[in-house]
C-alpha cells in the first residue's frame, strides 16, 4: 500500500543528510588547534549529533509501535487507525480540490485525549526552553503525526477521535498552509458582521484551530464527533462555562458550535445533549452563544481558492446517517451473528468507526468486548485499493540545509 513510505523515505534522507553534514564538519576540526579547542569543538559536534538522533527517535519510536507481533493490541489499533485517518484525509483534500499529501502517522500516546503535531502547545515529551530547537524542527518537518490515547486499544470506537486530529492537519496543510489564517478571518468577520463588537469577535480567534478540527470531523464522521466531545467535555455546570485552555472555548460553547455545524450542514442528529446548552446566567457566555450560528456558518462555508470546500463532504455523511444509510448497515454488521465483512471503499473506514460509536450507544455498553474485537478486526480490512505515496515528495535537501543552519547558529549548542 505504501502506507507511510513517503514519510519514512523523507525522514531517512533528512537524518542521513544531517549526520553526513555534521560528520563532514567534524573532519574539518584542526588537531593543531590545541587540546582545549579540539575538545570544545568535538563537544559541540557531539551535541549536534545527539540532536539528530533525538529528531530521528521522535518519529522512530512512533513507527516502532507497529513492530510488535500481529496480535498485539497496539499494532492492531494502529492498523485500524491508519484506515480511519486515510479515509478522512483523502476525502477532505479531494473535497478541497488539492493534491493529497502524505497522511498523518497515528501512534499511541500516554495522554488522556488525542493530539496532533505540529501544534501550539509544546509536545509533553519535550521540555520548554531546553528542547525548543527540537520542537521547531519537528514542526518544520512535513511529517504529520496523530497521538491517540491508550483507551483506543481497548475501546476502538474511540478511534473516532482521529477525525478531529486529522482535521488539524488538514488545516495545517491545505491552501498552501494558509487555511488556518483563512479560518480565523472568516470566523472573526462573521461575528463582527452580526454583532459589531470587535472584542467579542476577536475572542473567537484563538479558538479557531480547535473549532475547525471539530467542524471538519462533524462533516466527515457526523454525530460520533459530538459524542466524543461531550464525553471529554462534560463537567460541573460552572466549569462548562470556563475555557479549559487558551486554545479551547468553554465546553458549552464548543458543544453548541458542533450542534450548529451539524444543523448548518444538514447532518442529522438522532441524539442531542440531555441538558440544554445555556449560559447559566453568565453574560459573557450568553454573548458567545449568540454568536454560535454565525460561527458555524463561517466554518461550514470555508472554501479554498479552488475546490468545493468541506461542505461538500456533508452530503455523503448525511446520507450515511439517514434511513438505509451505511451507518445503519455497519451497525447491523457489528451486531450480527456472523463476523462483519469489510468494504474496500474510501468512506468505509470512517463510517465503520462512526458506526462503532453508534453501536456502543445503542447497546449501552453491552457486549463491549465483542464490539471491540470486531472493530479491530474489521477496520484494517477496509482499505481503499491503490498506492498512498505522495505524488510530489518534499525536497529533503532543502530541509537538511535549514536544520543545519539552525544547528550551527543556535546559541548554547556547546
Amino acid at each position: 500500500m505504501g502506507k507511510h513510505l513517503t514519510q519514512l523515505d523523507l525522514l531517512c534522507d533528512v537524518v542521513t543528510g544531517l549526520t553526513g553534514e555534521i560528520s563532514r564538519r567534524i573532519g574539518l576540526i584542526d588537531p593543531a588547534a590545541g587540546d582545549g579547542a579540539v575538545y570544545e569543538e568535538c563537544r559541540r559536534e557531539d551535541v549536534r549529533m545527539l540532536h539528530a538522533r533525538r529528531l530521528w527517535r521522535w518519529y522512530a519510536d512512533k513507527l516502532d509501535q507497529r513492530a510488535g507481533p500481529a496480535g498485539d493490541s497496539v499494532v492492531r489499533t494502529l492498523l485500524a487507525a491508519d484506515e480511519v485517518v486515510w479515509s478522512c484525509w483523502k476525502t477532505a483534500f479531494s473535497a478541497l480540490g488539492e493534491e493529497v499529501p502524505p497522511a498523518p502517522i497515528p501512534f499511541v500516546s500516554p495522554l488522556y485525549s488525542a493530539s496532533a503535531t505540529p501544534r501550539t502547545d509544546p509536545p509533553p515529551e519535550l521540555r520548554p526552553g531546553t528542547d525548543d530547537l527540537l520542537r521547531a524542527h519537528i514542526e518544520r518537518l512535513p511529517v504529520a503525526a496523530v497521538g491517540l490515547p491508550p483507551v483506543c486499544c481497548r475501546r476502538p470506537w474511540w478511534l473516532i477521535l482521529a477525525a478531529h486530529e486529522t482535521g488539524h492537519h488538514v488545516q495545517f496543510e491545505a491552501a498552501g498552509s494558509t487555511f488556518e489564517e483563512l479560518t480565523q478571518e472568516r470566523v472573526v468577520a462573521a461575528v463582527y458582521r452580526h454583532h459589531d463588537d470587535v472584542e467579542l469577535a476577536e475572542a473567537w480567534r484563538p479558538w479557531c484551530r480547535e473549532l475547525f478540527a471539530d467542524a471538519c470531523a462533524m462533516l466527515l464522521v457526523g454525530p460520533a464527533t459530538l459524542w466524543a466531545a461531550a464525553e471529554l467535555e462534560t463537567r460541573s455546570t460552572s466549569r462548562m462555562l470556563v475555557s479549559p485552555s487558551g486554545s479551547y472555548p468553554p465546553p458549552v460553547i464548543r458543544l453548541a458550535v458542533l450542534l450548529a455545524v451539524a444543523d448548518a450542514a444538514a447532518v442529522p442528529l438522532a441524539r442531542r445533549p440531555d441538558a440544554p446548552l445555556s449560559a447559566a446566567g453568565d453574560d459573557r457566555v450568553g454573548q458567545l452563544l449568540d454568536c454560535v450560528p454565525h460561527v458555524a456558518e463561517a466554518l461550514v462555508g470555508l472554501e479554498p481558492a479552488r475546490g468545493r470546500g468541506l461542505r461538500a463532504v456533508a452530503a455523503a455523511t448525511a446520507r450515511a446517517y439517514g434511513d438505509g444509510g451505511s451507518i445503519g448497515g455497519w451497525c447491523e454488521e457489528l451486531l450480527g451473528v456472523s463476523e462483519p465483512q469489510p468494504q474496500r471503499t474510501l468512506d468505509a473506514a470512517r463510517y465503520c468507526a462512526a458506526a462503532g460509536v453508534e453501536t456502543w450507544q445503542r447497546r449501552a455498553g453491552q457486549d463491549q468486548e465483542q464490539l471491540a474485537e470486531r472493530l479491530l478486526a474489521l477496520l484494517p480490512r477496509c482499505q481503499e485499493p491503490g498506492d498512498r505515496a505522495a505524488a510530489t515528495p518534499h525536497d529533503a535537501g532543502d530541509i537538511v540545509k535549514r536544520v543545519v543552519d539552525d544547528l550551527y547558529q543556535a546559541e548554547g549548542s556547546s
